[in-house]
């Protein structure tokens, strides 16, 4: 997680009103979703919890859409989906299948 972290950082660097997730209506670029989880961050280092919580944390932060999803299952399965998107690049190849989050 911490390499999706700091690719998400890079790319709000290089490009911070490029979007990085779509879903339903919400829409997040990169700037907004690093701003996002970088905020979460001090949060959660505080209260003794990872970085991986402050992503995503900053992820429903920049897209309620995702806490209007019915099930626990559903839910998940949509929250892996965009961390397998936002990690298509970063070698594993796992997100190479998924053109869109819906």
């Amino acid at each position: 997680m911490l390499d999706l972290i700091e690719d998400i950082r890079r790319r709000a660097e290089i490009t911070p009103r490029l979007t990085a997730v779509r879903f339903g209506d919400d829409v997040v670029t990169y700037g907004a979703l690093d701003e996002a989880i970088d905020s979460y961050r001090s949060v959660m280092d505080r209260h003794g919890m990872s970085h991986d919580a402050a992503f995503h944390a900053g992820l429903i932060h920049c897209m309620p859409g995702l806490t209007r999803i019915d099930g626990a299952a559903e839910r998940n399965r949509v929250m892996s989906d965009i961390v397998a998107w936002l990690g298509r690049e970063l070698g594993g190849g796992e997100g190479r299948r998924l053109r869109a989050v819906s």
